[in-house]
C-alpha cells in the first residue's frame, strides 16, 4: 500500500498568500485614510502677543477670520510676543488640524499681552512648523497669516540679518509657502521694514489696517484661495448664520466653556396683544401674560466675548422675581448640564454685539 503524500507545502503557500491579501487590504486603507487626511489648504495664523498691541481687536479680527475658512482646512495658531533670548517667546498655541476654527478663536482671545515684539522668533518658528511631513501640509496652499503691530524685531539690530536669516528657511523649508503679512496700528516708520520682510518671505506687500474693522475684512479675505485655486474646492457644508448685532431671545442648549462657544435656540417671547393673537394663531393657551413661540427649533452657535455679563435666577435656584445672580461661562455650562430639560425651557435675552455675545440674562416666567 502506498502511504499518503503530505503537501505541507501547499498548506503554507495558502497561509502565505491569505495573509499577504489581509496586508494589502490593511495596507489599503491606511493609505486611503492618510490620503483622505490631507487638507487641500492649511492656514497658519501668526498672531503679535507682544505689550504693544490690541489683543481684543486682534483676537475679534482672527475668530471672524476662521469662521470664514471652509470645513476641511487645517487651521493653526502660533504666538510671539516676550522677552528677548527667551525660546518661550514664540509659542504654538493651536496645532494644525481641521475643525480647529472654535479652538483658534478662543485661543486667541485668551492670549495676554506680554514683552516685546519678537518677530523673527515667530517667523522663523512658524516656517519650521512646515518643515515636517506631519503634521500633513496642504495640497494646494500652505499659507501663513502674520500678523503683527510692528514692522521689526524688537531684539534684532540687525534688521537685515533678520530678513537674510527668514529668506534662507524660507529657501530651506522644501515647499512653497505662501506668506501674508499684516500691519495692525504698525508705526510709519516700521512699515517699510515689514515690507522687506515680506519680499524676503517670498510675500506680497503687506496689508496695513487702522481700525479693527479694516482687520478683520483683511483677515477673512486672506484665508479665502485665490480665485484659480479655488475652482476645485468642495463647497464646506453650511453651518447656521451667526445672528444680526442686537437684542434677541432663546434658550440655551449647551455651553462649550473651553472653546467659549454657546448653542442657543432662538424664539419669539411676545406679550400683550401680540402674545395673545399668537396664541390664538397657534391654537395655545395665553397665560402669564407672555407667550412663547418656537416654531422651528434650529439652533447657532455663537462665540461669547471675553468680559461678557451672564446673570441667572430659576436656573441657580434662585425664587425671586427681583434677584439675579451673576455665574462665570464655566458654571453656566455645569447649569446647563445638570439640568438640561429644564435649561432647555428657561427664556434668555442675548445680546450679540459684533457678532459675539455680550450679554446672557435669564429671563424671570414663573
Amino acid at each position: 500500500m502506498t502511504a499518503p503524500v503530505a503537501r505541507p507545502r501547499t498548506h503554507r503557500r495558502r497561509w502565505i498568500l491569505a495573509l499577504a491579501s489581509v496586508l494589502m487590504v490593511a495596507i489599503g486603507a491606511v493609505v486611503t485614510v492618510m490620503v483622505q487626511s490631507v487638507p487641500d489648504y492649511r492656514i497658519a495664523f501668526l498672531v503679535d502677543a507682544s505689550a504693544t498691541e490690541s489683543p481684543g481687536a486682534v483676537a475679534d479680527a482672527v475668530g471672524a477670520a476662521v469662521r470664514n475658512t471652509g470645513d476641511g482646512d487645517a487651521l493653526s495658531l502660533r504666538r510671539f510676543g516676550g522677552r528677548c533670548g527667551d525660546p518661550r517667546n514664540t509659542a504654538q498655541v493651536v496645532g494644525t488640524g481641521t475643525g480647529h476654527a472654535a479652538r483658534v478663536s478662543a485661543s486667541a482671545h485668551r492670549l495676554t499681552p506680554t514683552g516685546v515684539a519678537t518677530l523673527e522668533s515667530g517667523v522663523l518658528a512658524a516656517i519650521h512648523d512646515f518643515a515636517g511631513r506631519y503634521p500633513y501640509r496642504g495640497r494646494r496652499s500652505n499659507r501663513i497669516i502674520v500678523v503683527t503691530g510692528r514692522g521689526a524685531d524688537a531684539c534684532t539690530r540687525d534688521q537685515t540679518a533678520m530678513k537674510r536669516a527668514v529668506q534662507a528657511k524660507v529657501d530651506a523649508a522644501g515647499l512653497r509657502l505662501d506668506f501674508r503679512f499684516v500691519g495692525y496700528l504698525t508705526p510709519a516708520g516700521e512699515q517699510g521694514d515689514l515690507t522687506q520682510l515680506a519680499s524676503a518671505a517670498k510675500a506680497p506687500a503687506p496689508d496695513f489696517a487702522r481700525t479693527p474693522a479694516e482687520l478683520a475684512a483683511t483677515l477673512k479675505r486672506l484665508v479665502i484661495p485665490n480665485p484659480r485655486e479655488a475652482v476645485p474646492v468642495k463647497v464646506p457644508t453650511p453651518t447656521p448664520a451667526p445672528l444680526a448685532d442686537g437684542s434677541h431671545y432663546a434658550y440655551v442648549k449647551s455651553v462649550d466653556a473651553t472653546a467659549r462657544v454657546v448653542t442657543i435656540d432662538p424664539i419669539q417671547y411676545l406679550t400683550g396683544e401680540a402674545g395673545q393673537s399668537a396664541a390664538r394663531e397657534d391654537g395655545e393657551y395665553f397665560d402669564d401674560d407672555y407667550y412663547i413661540r418656537n416654531r422651528d427649533k434650529k439652533t447657532v452657535e455663537l462665540q461669547v466675548a471675553t468680559g461678557s455679563r451672564i446673570t441667572c435666577n430659576i436656573l441657580a435656584g434662585i425664587i425671586s422675581s427681583t434677584e439675579n445672580v451673576t455665574v462665570s461661562l464655566d458654571r453656566l455650562a455645569r447649569l446647563v448640564k445638570a439640568s438640561p430639560e429644564d435649561a432647555a425651557h428657561r427664556p434668555f435675552t442675548v445680546i450679540v454685539t459684533r457678532g459675539q455675545v455680550s450679554r446672557l440674562r435669564e429671563m424671570w416666567t414663573p
